[in-house]
């Protein structure tokens, strides 16, 4: 929880940034899931791609957006990817977008991806789910210079946990290291604080154990939000959306992304 408004912060000071518009791509038009600025993908897999996100988007209405660029221009993969989904619209009026950036490595440059994911779609993709997608599917993958199978990983893996065919835990295991830093320091200060409250006064010790109590408490609940599980109300566990035909794109309609997905670079 601490982790998602913090992050939220981040996202609405960077959006304030002026000129920042002038650095995220337009929206393609005409409107496409699939968007391969960065030319990483072969015109089959692109194509592939794209019919697979568009029959996903037909049957269930959530839209997993693609989208790969050569530069950040000098903002951060998180924040490229929440402008994206805020300034096209991914999603629909039920917020049940995401976006999938990905920037090649380079000689120069290392590589980054982030996931950021509407509203309508946290209870899905948590934070921890989110950092377990990027280092389990994505980017052993990418290392390999497999650029598709990471992105295909990633979709199968987003569509198995909102339909229910995949559990919360294969993705779970591991914590966000971002995350428990941010943490800790966040009760280093907090204990720094309080320390310097109780000392001297009378009652001091009475008050350092309520305190550090209300800490405790705080704290737990806030590790108890990266473990909710995913239901079964964006798709079907048949898996539908894979096949089949479908028609084109027909465009975004939605947004409003919480701001508490995350990021990875290899």
């Amino acid at each position: 929880m601490l982790k998602k408004y913090f992050c939220l912060t981040l996202a609405l000071i960077f959006a304030g940034c002026i000129g920042l518009a002038q650095k995220i791509p337009a929206r393609p038009v005409p409107p496409r899931l699939v968007n391969d600025f960065a030319d990483i993908l072969s015109d089959k897999q692109e194509r592939a791609l794209e019919h697979k996100l568009v029959a996903y988007n037909d049957s269930t209405s959530t839209q997993i957006c693609v989208v790969t660029v050569t530069s950040l221009g000098g903002t951060t993969s998180d924040d490229f990817a929440y402008q994206i989904g805020e300034k096209w619209g991914v999603g629909t009026k039920n917020n049940n977008g995401v976006v999938i950036l990905v920037k090649p490595k380079t000689a120069d440059e290392l590589g980054d991806v982030s996931i950021q994911v509407g509203y309508g779609m946290e209870p899905y993709v948590t934070d921890a789910v989110n950092y377990g997608i990027r280092t389990k599917e994505m980017i052993p993958a990418f290392k390999e210079g497999d650029y598709y199978r990471g992105i295909d990983n990633a979709v199968n893996a987003i569509i198995g946990l909102a339909s229910g065919a995949y559990k919360a835990d294969k993705y779970a295991d591991d914590d966000d290291p971002a995350g428990l830093i941010m943490v800790g320091i966040i009760f280093l200060i907090i204990y720094l604080v309080l320390r310097a409250f109780t000392k001297g006064g009378k009652g001091g010790a009475g008050n350092a154990s309520f305190w550090r109590g209300l800490l405790w408490g705080i704290l737990l609940s806030g590790f108890g939000r990266g473990n909710n599980r995913g239901g079964s109300s964006w798709g079907s566990s048949g898996g539908s959306w894979g096949g089949g035909s479908s028609g084109g794109f027909g465009g975004f309609g939605g947004g409003h992304f919480g701001g508490g997905g995350g990021s990875s670079k290899w």
